[in-house]
């Protein structure tokens, strides 16, 4: 465990920036054969697999990594990820990234630190020719906080940029007073509500990519490969749904003499047998999932390697559907997680002992899931209550778990005849994981729980209905800063699956993003999170922080950051 945390924080210092939630998601095993041949003979395809269907690739509403990772290969924001000469793990064909001058050739920064000035690069254009202009940003960011887009990550930019908040939450002012303008054609001016420590990665996030009004506006279908106008690396030329994304190199890019791939093939699976085999049989030379039973032999191979990844794998436990915020405590410590990550996940995965993950870092440098105590932040606030328990063992978790839901029984606070619905998107190792915590939960607390599994697109429609009781999901960081989780449960939040709502929480949150990093706000971050897991609370349940493991042959030169993206459009075949 020490020796995976170290590594987080030795590489904090490089981090990136990532999107948002992950589906972990691997989708029909039989595909057809992407159709255009290669132009020569000798074309370098790059054929991957990290996951199924995304449910979208518009820059505004996309909300997973692995379609932010598509995003990344076809638009280039202010800043981008540029490899660096640092490996994550013992992989020497992969290369950590870092932050760097994007579209952007350069940018200052106002004495007060709340006003940013980019300055855009000359030879920058659209997939059609178009130059690249300032208000490319201005509308895409517009887009974003509209509230009529429905975006989930309209409230990125909440607290940050300068009305964000206004525009987004409160619906008082017009999206036209986001601070963001075009000075002209090459200058972008952004003004924040307060500075942020955070704000040059945000800048690299593919939320905030750059779009063109006449493409999007009024077409539906502006993602479809005959309508997409790009202005990164690669540009999609084939979009066969359930089966595969084929990209091809845009040769308007500004350095697209150094790209790798001919083409990049997504294939698009959930299927972690079949994607396994199809590496194996040489039809892949990426992949992220495969089955957990391999996982040791494709080590011992030479396959298989595990990065660090910032990163909480988590289960909502919904308040409407379990308004007992003693059975909701009882149900987040009665889990056996060292049981989880030893035998169910086998990737080196940490138990997670709060919702912040691993290797997000306060002001002073220290990995904030260990900042106030080795307990964390699940067990800080119980420990004091209840100083008797003992929270250093799985047996002393029980005991005390038994008594809050006992007592919760007693006070009529909970039906023991109650049944809990747990839902999970398609995967082996997300039925594994629903399978420990159900049969911890039936033997521990004596529950009733049915788990059900849906295909991704029917699940996530489904979190924004919350008809669940529980619910997993896992969240990649998008910035190293632990407002990144924390916003995620003020009340409104459209990542507030659980239906979580405490006044005093909420006010923590925007009281963080309304001052500098320091002592300060580091104390109202810990406290907050602290919150969450205090009486009332336990609106989610957070299981392991994550490592990711992928198998890859025969490329090189990839760029990885711990959040989560996989870069390939600079690989190359390995010699």
């Amino acid at each position: 465990m020490k020796k995976i945390i170290a590594l987080l924080l030795a590489l904090a210092m490089v981090f990136s920036l990532a999107a948002c939630t992950s589906s972990n998601e691997p989708a029909p095993s039989e595909e057809p054969t992407p159709s255009e041949e290669p132009a020569t003979s000798d074309a370098f395809v790059l054929n991957a697999c990290i996951a199924s269907e995304p449910e979208t690739i518009d820059v505004s509403t996309i909300s997973s990594v692995d379609g932010s990772t598509y995003v990344q290969h076809m638009f280039e924001n202010l800043m981008k990820y540029q490899q660096t000469s640092e490996h994550p793990a013992d992989d020497p064909n992969m290369f950590m990234t870092e932050v760097v001058p994007g579209q952007a050739a350069s940018y200052t920064v106002s004495d007060d630190e709340m006003v940013y000035t980019f300055t855009l690069r000359d030879d920058i254009f659209w997939s059609d020719g178009q130059p690249v202009t300032a208000n490319d940003w201005v509308y895409s960011w517009r887009r974003l906080v509209n509230p009529e887009t429905a975006a989930d990550y309209g409230y990125f930019l909440d607290g940050i940029v300068k009305n964000a908040y206004a525009i987004y939450e409160e619906g008082s002012m017009d999206p036209s007073e986001l601070g963001i303008k075009a000075l002209d054609d090459k200058t972008l001016e952004i003004t924040l509500e307060s500075p942020c420590p955070y704000f040059i990665e945000m800048c690299a996030f593919a939320s905030l990519m750059p779009l063109r009004e006449d493409v999007v506006e009024g077409n539906d279908n502006w993602t479809d490969p005959e309508n997409i106008v790009v202005n990164g690396p690669y540009i999609i030329s084939e979009w066969v749904h359930d089966s595969y994304i084929k990209m091809v190199p845009n040769d308007q890019y500004y350095d697209a003499a150094n790209l790798g791939p001919d083409e990049i093939v997504w294939h698009l699976s959930d299927s972690e047998t079949a994607i396994l085999s199809s590496y194996q049989n040489g039809e892949y030379d990426f992949i992220e999932s495969f089955p957990t039973d391999m996982i040791e032999s494709l080590q011992s191979s030479g396959d298989c390697f595990i990065n660090p990844y910032v990163g909480t794998y988590y289960l909502y436990l919904n308040c409407d559907k379990i308004p007992s915020w003693k059975v909701r405590a009882a149900m987040t410590i009665s889990v056996d997680r060292d049981h989880i990550v030893k035998n169910v996940t086998q990737g080196g995965q940490v138990p997670a002992t709060g919702f912040v993950a691993s290797g997000i870092l306060d002001s002073e440098g220290k990995d904030f899931a260990y900042g106030v105590s080795e307990l964390g932040a699940i067990y800080n606030w119980l420990s004091q209550q209840y100083p008797d328990a003992d929270l250093t063992t799985y047996a002393g978790k029980c005991e005390l778990a038994k008594q809050l839901y006992d007592e919760a029984v007693e006070a009529g606070e909970w039906d023991p005849n109650t049944t809990i619905v747990y839902n999970f998107n398609t995967s082996d190792t997300h039925k594994a994981i629903a399978e420990a915590c159900g049969h911890d939960w039936q033997t521990v607390l004596g529950m009733n729980i049915t788990l059900e599994n849906q295909e991704w697109a029917t699940y996530t429609n489904g979190l924004g209905e919350h008809a669940f009781g529980v619910a997993r999901l896992g969240w990649i960081a998008d910035y190293n800063d632990p407002i990144t989780y924390l916003e995620l449960l003020v009340t409104g939040n459209a990542y507030n699956y659980g239906l979580y709502s405490d006044p005093d929480y909420d006010a923590a949150i925007a009281g963080a993003k309304a001052i500098a990093a320091g002592a300060e706000r580091d104390a109202m971050l810990y406290s907050a999170e602290e919150t969450l897991f205090g009486e009332g609370g336990f609106p989610v349940m957070p299981v392991y922080y994550y490592t990711n493991m992928y198998c890859a042959k025969g490329i090189k030169n990839m760029g990885y950051t711990p959040m989560g993206y996989f870069f390939m459009q600079y690989a190359q075949p390995a010699e």
